[in-house]
């Protein structure tokens, strides 16, 4: 009698490194297995008709000839969660090592707990897949052989310690990044691990910082960049989405090569009002087709980009190094491709260079190019107009007031300003004792050009530098000196007066106010209190240069000088440079011993119009104006015209 066939009862474990992997693209494991959770934008299952843009990205790393996937993005487009997919997939096929870099440990600790170990805890098909015991946040392995390990782009024994089939770098233009060592930099380190894989795949991600950052060459790079081209609500016509010509980085001359392989002209965002708009022209704010000028509504736009495909912007005739690009125009998710929500921002982020950087990667993955005046000290003088010294354009709202103080003398400069941040050179130099810097502040005014009733302009706010070292009063330290100034002179006296200094450490803002204090460092009573304003140097001194740099090609917003600037001037505006220290982040060196004191005294000058100055900035201004123009030169409206004056005795100033 035959004997029946015994059952074999295969481990768990073997069932799973026996199956043979989904028959899937990327895109389409995704929404068949991710779940999303906090903090993700959209919870539930992933839905790739929220992101469109990102199917060619993920399935690009499932086409055999590519390599390497570069994906230049903005921020609040999910790139990172399209990442995510990738690891995830490759991981769920099994026996795959894999690695993920971050730019810091504690970024990359949390990624691990919160994106990578919530999307296997919260899909049933990958949490079956988990080792108690391996689940960690430095290291994942899994029951299938594979396993997912966490680095950051200091950790260089992390980097080099094991091969890997699969390793994707994200954010690599952020400061950590740019760390170099004795053996290589993160990259390239984290690339050596995968040259034993025939069939390795890197993928290389970030928002772009400035055009010398790593995404910005990468993508430069790359054998074809594709676009997401969306078509035209009025005519059909298929194109990327840029925000203007002048922010379009591989587009020559505003043209697009379209999916017909012909040069096509770029859109655009269009609006009434320029930076002085109104919040109804704002509301009117509307994407301009480059072929037929219709004009998209933010609900037409987003309808479009789900139509969308990927396109070339040439020729492919390789395929081993690929790049995406993705803006925020794009975004589907919540508001944050809204258009009268990004020019919003763009009008806010104008006079700031920082926040118009921010603005330029984070929302239009562009690369900024800083405008710093370099090599001769002549090309500064590009920046003077036709303005005599010490007279005020009539375009001018105010005038600020910026004061380095020094052991001999006071350095000074004052400039007037627009609604829009145009600014002009008005006076500088200086003075030779606190009586001087006090009929400047106080007592003198400077005529407006050419108004025929013979209107002049008194200073409206200034900053004083506190200064450090040793004074001229026996026992007394510059610093002392200035705030005993400050308390005694700062009060009920035309100018409004601040004490300043420079912040000991960075700050993620351009200024920030301390605590009321009162006494100075020997003890000696500051009556009433005195608030000093830390500055961020840095940032004031880029948007200097960045305003030098409009001005020298003659656009609104630039910082110009009157006709008699002379060669002290700029010298002192010259005697700084921009490179990157050891620490590879950008800093402002003075060169030798020149002196810069004017330098300091325009970023006084500057800090003043800043919205971030207690009560407001040149908004306010800005803002009082509007309502003196509505109310058609009525009393109330001259009164609303000024900022409103209260006393706050803290700071022993009058606001």
């Amino acid at each position: 009698m035959a004997q029946a066939a015994r059952k074999i009862e295969w481990r768990e474990s073997e069932t799973l490194n026996w199956t043979p992997p989904e028959e899937l693209s990327t895109s389409e494991w995704a929404e068949k297995h991710r779940v999303l959770s906090a903090p993700s934008e959209e919870r539930g299952p992933l839905r790739l008709i929220r992101t469109p843009y990102l199917v060619p990205v993920m399935n690009a790393f499932d086409d055999v000839e590519v390599e390497q996937v570069v994906f230049c993005k903005s921020a609040q487009v999910a790139g990172t969660e399209g990442m995510i997919s990738v690891v995830g997939k490759r991981a769920h096929d099994g026996n795959c090592p894999i690695m993920l870099v971050m730019a810091d440990e504690d970024t990359a600790l949390y990624m691990s707990k919160e994106r990578i170990q919530k999307m296997f805890l919260n899909s049933p098909e990958l949490s079956k897949l988990i080792i108690r015991d391996k689940f960690t946040q430095k290291e994942i392995s899994l029951k299938n052989e594979s396993f997912i390990a966490l680095a950051w782009s200091s950790s260089v024994a992390k980097l080099a310690s094991r091969p890997i089939q699969v390793i994707v770098f994200d954010e690599v233009d952020k400061p950590g990044y740019s760390i170099t060592t004795k053996e290589a930099s993160a990259i390239s380190l984290g690339i050596e691990r995968t040259e034993s894989y025939y069939n390795r795949k890197i993928g290389i991600l970030s928002t772009p910082s400035i055009e010398e950052g790593n995404i910005t060459k990468e993508l430069k790079t790359c054998d074809v960049i594709y676009d997401w081209h969306v078509p035209c609500p009025h005519c059909g016509q298929f194109q990327p989405m840029r925000w203007g010509a002048k922010y379009s980085s591989g587009f020559d001359e505003g043209v697009y090569r379209g999916d017909d392989g012909e040069p096509h002209k770029l859109g655009c965002i269009t609006w009434d009002g320029g930076r002085n708009a109104t919040d109804e022209q704002i509301e009117a704010a509307r994407y301009q087709c480059g072929e037929c000028e219709g004009r998209w509504t933010t609900l037409e736009k987003n309808a479009a980009v789900e139509q969308g495909k990927s396109v070339p912007r040439t020729e492919a005739t390789k395929r081993r190094k690929v790049g995406f690009h993705v803006n925020r125009l794009y975004s589907l998710l919540g508001k944050s491709g809204n258009i009268s929500k990004l020019v919003r921002e763009w009008i806010g982020c104008q006079g700031d260079v920082g926040k118009l950087q921010g603005f330029i990667n984070s929302t239009l993955a562009e690369p900024f190019k800083q405008v710093i005046v370099r090599g001769s000290e002549s090309e500064i003088y590009q920046a003077k107009v036709d303005l005599a010294p010490q007279t005020v354009p009539m375009e001018a709202v105010c005038l600020t007031c910026g004061v380095d103080v020094q052991k001999y003398g006071f350095w000074f400069v004052v400039r007037a300003w627009a609604r829009d941040y145009t600014s002009w050179l008005i006076h500088y130099g200086n003075l030779a004792s606190w009586t001087d810097v006090e009929a400047m502040l106080f007592d003198n005014a400077y005529p407006v050009e050419g108004d025929e009733k013979g209107r002049s302009m008194r200073i409206w706010r200034a900053a004083v530098d506190t200064g450090g070292g040793e004074g001229l009063d026996e026992g007394l330290s510059m610093t002392e000196e200035t705030e005993l100034w400050l308390i005694d002179n700062a009060i009920g006296r035309g100018a409004r007066v601040w004490g300043t200094k420079g912040a000991s450490r960075p700050l993620a803002t351009t200024m920030s106010v301390g605590k009321p204090r009162e006494r100075t460092p020997s003890g000696k009573v500051l009556k009433g209190g005195l608030q000093i304003i830390s500055l961020n140097t840095e940032r004031l001194k880029d948007n200097l240069h960045y305003r030098l740099g409009l001005a020298m090609q003659k656009e609104p917003g630039g910082a110009y000088l009157h006709s008699g600037t002379d060669e002290q001037y700029v010298k002192h505006i010259m005697a700084e440079e921009k490179r990157i220290n050891d620490k590879g982040v950008q800093a402002w060196v003075k060169i030798g011993s020149r002196r810069n004191d004017l330098l300091d005294g325009e970023c006084l000058a500057a800090a003043c119009v800043d919205p971030e100055w207690p009560g407001g900035g040149l908004n306010l201004l800005r803002r009082a104006d509007i309502i003196k123009e509505k109310r058609a030169g009525s009393e109330n409206g001259k009164q609303a015209a000024r900022p409103q004056k209260r006393r706050q005795r803290s700071s022993g100033i009058s606001l």
